[in-house]
């Protein structure tokens, strides 16, 4: 049966028929596309010329087109069927309110594959509606035997909500116990659904994540009566790539090495058998490099043309995604894509996420540092040998992508183009395996040369105090006039980047030569190609940050870390932005309508300067911008104490480890266990560990050390034990849970202030005071501060949770910064005095 077709003059105004019919006249009647523009009456009245191809295909430039805009391509073949391909971009486009339709080359009939959208209109939320269900005899008490009604959580409901109708950015500090969660997300599923307009949620921690899509979002559709749809979107690279497991499957001796074949044949068994094909559902933690040898990569990936796009894992969760309302992320899948929406203009298309306009931002006081990290970059030998390696196996010169190409030729030239196969496996042999070997030699020698130089500068300049520690150097004025920078560093990354752009010069000669193969032969050797294409890519961006890292640019903060490694010195180059305010005003606040930042951590002493001077909300003008406070209903006047013994060493003062030593031994004796110790040092953490665990464990009580079991393990055990003491840092200081009697004293061991001598904390310092600022008071401080609330945080979790928080570094007591600390705190009853004091007055709230 044929496809019905309908007279293009129904849909498209005479002007722009006789604009299409040219444009395709001049390509010799090549595909063409266009977007086109509609008037009142739908029809469109012009249309731009934005990509010419083939007789068969073109590029569909899909974010040229807005919201009420059309998509049209002609079919040179007159017939209109859509194919896969049109579909495919059809579904994309006609969820972003946008047509697609097809012509043939006159303009003379086409097919609507999806007709042209009106003008969108929004529909506000109804605050007095939505809070309803908030309200003590709302939904939420009707179904939920626990529920309470929390005040701060409708003020939080009433800004968000404002927010969404108003196009605002909303700054939201929600204490512990608000509610934030479904004051967020209740507003996200009711514009999403009266609007048909996804709203995405980003979170720091898989904690939260899991917390949203398990719990929340389920509670949620009980209560509300809202049929809605919510995802959890995760990164390409958690996901299985189908076209690699076939070919690992049937070449997989050429392709990975023997020592992980175990390990692969476990994963190519466990791909026939997987549910959503993604690293969550394995039960078992997988080697880097044999994930790496199966997972899902964006420039490997040729779509829809791959013969496993139907099934493709990764596709169907992206269909899935384009399909929901909501969407929960996390910060760095987020900013990958806001970056990569930035880089091509395409903040209305597809890029890592379907299209949004509307972003709830959770766990928000960490968006800087993320931001931080997708903006910058780091070059290391191994980065470079690992493409290398995948040419030609490290280990083994008869595996690797190379030899996989040679053995795809043999069968080429047995069925196809044997002359053409064999030009090119002569010119693997004579020319790339040397110049790749070459290039491999170039690269061990050069990072040899600067690790040893390197090494030597860090003994001679005695900026090493453990042979087994790392050793960060900035690259300063002062430092890029040494004998290190200018004999070593900077001649050997400009050899090296020249080199390597010269090695990639001959893999295009090597994909040109492909090209001249018959179509049969290209597509027989099109799996192998796309691999070798992307080492080209990766390798020439490679090339690029090395020639960028020796250019000035007082923009970024630049250094090289330098370690021992089984005796041999090793260096890493890394580069960050000194600040992302411009990137996040670029990425971020210009392009989408509403967003919602929020955490438990945001002010410092009842503000948000530091916030907004830190992510470049600063910049936002006018009335776009609110802020809201919201205290906990916690009574921490009853719940907790802090205790300060003001009798103590200062950190930086000799005796500090042995004394603290002996303080956490009576704290925990007085708590009965029951204790999170957070420490700033893994060093002070491993050391007082090694002392206290044998005391502790004599006191009748299990001791639990970070690092002893994966987190979630270990929280489980801690829970679960209720008299355990658990030694943490870092992560531990916040994203953790643990109500009831399990958790009844949190040790603070010193003020969480970064150290000041971390490459880009000194940098940044360093751009503030020249600027005119205080950067003690301006960033060091308000950094610790938010880190020092989130341990704080730990204890109190809900209104039936009493416990102390014990605080071993007197200065929060003694220096005036201390009141900052405190003061940014809930109001809770503190003691600063004498241990013994404190201790005495731990023991009777205990009791």
């Amino acid at each position: 049966m044929k496809t019905k077709k309908w007279p293009a003059k129904d849909f498209i105004m005479p002007e722009a028929v006789s604009a299409i019919r040219d444009a395709v006249e001049k390509t010799g009647g090549n595909e063409v596309f266009f977007v086109g523009r509609l008037n009142d009456d739908y029809q469109v009245t012009d249309v731009d010329v934005y990509a010419m191809g083939n007789k068969s295909a073109v590029p569909a430039l899909i974010k040229e087109a807005k919201y009420g805009d059309v998509i049209i391509h002609n079919h040179p073949d007159g017939i209109l069927d859509p194919s896969d391909a049109d579909l495919e971009i059809a579904s994309y486009v006609g969820s972003n309110g946008i047509g697609c339709y097809i012509v043939d080359n006159d303009a003379e009939y086409l097919y609507p594959v999806v007709k042209a959208q009106k003008k969108r209109t929004y529909e506000g939320l109804d605050f007095k509606e939505i809070s309803a269900q908030f309200m003590p005899a709302g939904s939420f008490a009707r179904h939920l035997p626990q529920y309470e009604y929390r005040e701060p959580q409708v003020e939080m409901l009433k800004s968000v909500v404002n927010a969404f109708n108003n196009d605002k950015i909303a700054i939201i500090e929600a204490g512990t116990g608000t509610g934030k969660s479904l004051a967020y997300l209740v507003p996200a599923v009711f514009w999403s659904v009266k609007n048909r307009e996804r709203v995405v949620v980003s979170t720091h921690t898989i904690n939260l994540q899991e917390q949203l899509i398990e719990k929340d979002i389920p509670v949620l559709k009980k209560c509300c009566g809202v049929d809605f749809k919510g995802v959890l979107v995760k990164g390409r690279n958690n996901y299985i790539c189908l076209r690699k497991v076939y070919n690992l499957r049937t070449e997989g001796g050429v392709l990975i090495e023997d020592r992980d074949r175990r390990q692969l044949n476990d994963l190519l068994e466990w791909a026939v058998k997987t549910r959503d094909g993604s690293k969550a559902d394995l039960n078992f933690v997988p080697q880097d490099d044999v994930w790496e040898a199966i997972q899902s990569e964006a420039d490997q990936c040729t779509r829809v043309k791959c013969r496993f796009y139907d099934d493709c894992f990764f596709y169907i969760a992206r269909r899935s995604a384009a399909s929901a309302d909501v969407l929960v992320v996390n910060h760095y899948l987020l900013m990958a894509d806001l970056v990569v929406r930035k880089e091509t203009k395409g903040h209305d298309a597809v890029a890592i996420l379907p299209p949004f306009k509307k972003i709830i931002i959770d766990e928000a006081h960490h968006l800087e540092s993320v931001a931080t990290a997708n903006l910058g970059y780091s070059i290391s030998k191994l980065r470079i040998i690992k493409l290398l390696g995948r040419l030609i196996n490290l280990k083994d010169n008869k595996k690797g992508l190379l030899q996989y190409l040679k053995n795809k030729l043999r069968d080429v030239s047995s069925a196809h183009d044997k002359s053409g196969a064999a030009t090119i496996t002569d010119m693997i042999n004579t020319e790339i395996m040397d110049a790749r070997q070459r290039l491999y030699d170039t690269v061990q020698a050069i990072f040899d040369d600067i690790s040893h130089a390197a090494d030597d500068y860090v003994v001679r300049e005695g900026l090493q105090k453990d042979r087994d520690e790392e050793t960060k150097l900035r690259i300063t004025s002062r430092f890029v006039s040494t004998a290190l920078w200018l004999d070593v560093i900077e001649t050997r990354f400009r050899t090296l980047s020249a080199d390597i752009l010269k090695f990639t010069s001959l893999l295009k000669v090597l994909e040109d030569e492909i090209g001249e193969l018959s179509k049969n032969s290209q597509d027989m050797l099109s799996s192998v190609l796309i691999d070798m294409v992307s080492c080209k890519i990766r390798l020439r961006l490679v090339a690029g940050d090395l020639a960028f890292f020796i250019t000035e640019d007082e923009k970024s903060c630049k250094w090289m870390e330098v370690k021992r490694y089984r005796e041999n010195p090793s260096v890493r180059f890394c580069a960050a932005p000194l600040s992302v305010s411009e990137d996040l005003k670029t990425c971020l606040y210009d392009n989408y309508n509403t967003i919602i930042l929020t955490s438990a951590t945001l002010a410092i002493n009842k503000n948000f300067k530091f916030l907004k001077d830190d992510v470049g909300l600063h910049q936002v003008t006018g009335e776009r911008l609110t802020e809201l406070i919201l205290n906990s209903p916690f009574d921490f006047k009853r719940q907790v104490i802090i205790g300060i013994p003001t009798d103590i060493s200062e950190p930086s003062e000799p005796g500090y480890a042995s004394a603290l030593e002996e303080n956490i031994l009576k704290t925990v004796e007085i708590s009965g266990g029951r204790a999170l110790i957070l420490f700033t040092s893994y060093s002070l953490l491993d050391n007082l560990y090694r002392r206290l665990s044998p005391r502790i464990t004599h006191l009748g009580y299990t001791c639990l050390k970070q690092g002893m079991d994966n987190r979630h393990n270990l929280l489980e055990t801690f829970k679960k034990d209720k008299t355990s003491v658990l030694f943490a840092t870092d992560s531990f200081w916040e994203g953790i849970d643990v109500k009831g009697d399990a958790l009844e004293c949190v040790i603070l061991t010193r003020l969480p202030f970064k150290v000041p001598t971390e490459p880009i904390i000194e940098a940044r310092v360093e751009a503030i005071e020249r600027a005119g600022g205080d950067a003690f008071y301006n960033y060091s401080v308000p950094m610790a501060v938010i880190k020092f609330k989130q341990g704080f945080g730990r204890l109190i979790r809900s209104r039936d949770d009493r416990g102390v928080v014990i605080i071993f570094d007197s200065r929060v007591a003694t220096k005036r910064y201390g009141k900052i600390f405190l003061q940014s705190l809930p109001d809770a009853r503190c003691i600063k005095d004498k241990k013994e004091v404190v201790f005495q007055e731990m023991v009777k709230f205990l009791a």
